[in-house]
Parts: C-alpha cells; sequence; structure tokens
C-alpha cells in the first residue's frame, strides 16, 4: 500500500509541471478592444425564420450595449473581436434573481447568415430574422 501512494505522488510530481505546460501553451484570449457589439452580430436571430418573432426559447436579440436570450440579458462592458467573424462579449448577466460576470462568444458563418451564441451550455446555430 505505501508503495502504490508514492508511485501516486510521484506520477503528480511528474504530471504537474507538465500540465501547466500545456496550459502555458494556450493562446490569449483575445484583448478588449471595442465597448459595443460590432454592427456585423447586431439584429434579431432564432432557430428557424418560421420561428422568428416568436420569442421561443432559442430566440437572441443583439444590440451594441445588450444580448438579451430567453430569460437571461447581458449588458456588454467591453469586446474582444477574434477574427472577422467572431467576438468574445463580456458584460454583465441578468436573469430573475440572480447576477454575475461573464462572457459569452458570438460566432458568424462566413456568409453571416448564421450565428452561434457559445457559453458553458450547448448551442443552437440561429439565423437572421428579417
Amino acid at each position: 500500500m505505501e508503495q502504490r501512494a508514492s508511485e501516486n505522488l510521484a506520477v503528480r510530481w511528474m504530471m504537474g509541471p507538465l500540465l501547466v505546460a500545456l496550459a502555458a501553451c494556450e493562446p490569449p484570449p483575445p484583448e478588449v478592444t471595442l465597448s459595443e457589439v460590432p454592427a456585423l452580430f447586431v439584429g434579431k436571430w432564432d432557430a428557424s425564420l418560421g420561428d422568428c418573432g416568436q420569442g421561443g426559447p432559442n430566440a437572441v436579440t443583439v444590440t451594441p450595449t445588450e444580448v438579451a436570450m430567453e430569460n437571461t440579458k447581458v449588458a456588454v462592458t467591453g469586446v474582444a473581436p477574434d477574427g472577422e467573424t467572431a467576438a468574445r462579449v463580456l458584460g454583465r448577466f441578468t436573469r430573475p434573481g440572480q447576477e454575475w460576470g461573464g462572457s459569452i462568444r458570438l460566432e458568424l458563418s462566413a456568409d453571416g447568415r448564421t450565428l452561434n451564441v457559445v457559453n458553458s451550455a450547448m448551442f443552437v446555430p440561429r439565423v437572421k430574422c428579417p
């Protein structure tokens, strides 16, 4: 039993620096350079054109200063562009009875007609509503 414990300790000592080295290889997050969401993301988005205007669970409205989803609103405090079709939006999240700081990532398709809102939850691609 003691030998196994010392082997586990040895593995931890070897793996620790390796994990730190791997984490150091991650590129840094993009720098916040904007105070508003860029115009190409602004609009009303939903799971399909038929869902537009229904206010369903996949509806997202993006303005320069806010991202509003089903029960959550994000008051934009900064935006970090990430290439030409993506941006990390930092902000103050609110939903009934809760408030917290965080970020979401907005990703547009190459043609600009599909938006992914990426956070810790699963995401649904959304189309731009007319």
